[in-house]
C-alpha cells in the first residue's frame, strides 16, 4: 500500500510535469530556474477519518524563475501560475498564492520564487 501523502505528491508531480519546468519532488540545495519544487506544508496531514483512512495533506509549490530582468521575471512568474493552476487534479484545492520574492541562493546568485499553497483531499 502506498501512503496517501505519497499518492498526493505523485499526483501533483504528474500534473505539473511536461509544463516546461524542471520538477523537484524534494527541496534541492539550489533549484535551477525555471523549475517547480514540491514541498510539504504545515500542517502536513490533517486527519478527517480513521479506520478507512481519509485526510487532507498540504503542500507548497515553489515556482522558481530566473531574475535576470525583473519585468521578464514577473511575467514568467505570472505565466507559470496560469500554466500550473489548470493542470492540477480536481481534488487539489489552491488556498493561496504568494507574491514574487527575490531569494538569495548563496554564491549561485539569486532566484525569484512564488509559492502556491495546496490542499489535497485523499481517501483510502
Amino acid at each position: 500500500m502506498t501512503a496517501l501523502t505519497t499518492e498526493a505528491r505523485l499526483a501533483i508531480t504528474s500534473a505539473v510535469t511536461g509544463l516546461g519546468y524542471k520538477v523537484y519532488t524534494s527541496t534541492p540545495p539550489v533549484p535551477i530556474p525555471p523549475s517547480i519544487v514540491i514541498m510539504a506544508d504545515s500542517p502536513w496531514v490533517v486527519p478527517e477519518r480513521l479506520g478507512r483512512l481519509s485526510y487532507r495533506t498540504q503542500w507548497r509549490l515553489m515556482i522558481v524563475v530566473n531574475p535576470r530582468k525583473n519585468s521578464a521575471a514577473q511575467l514568467d512568474a505570472e505565466d507559470a501560475i496560469d500554466a500550473i493552476l489548470p493542470a492540477l487534479p480536481t481534488y487539489v484545492a489552491v488556498s493561496s498564492i504568494g507574491p514574487p520574492v527575490l531569494m538569495d541562493v548563496g554564491s549561485q546568485g539569486s532566484i525569484i520564487t512564488v509559492e502556491i499553497s495546496l490542499t489535497a483531499s485523499m481517501k483510502e
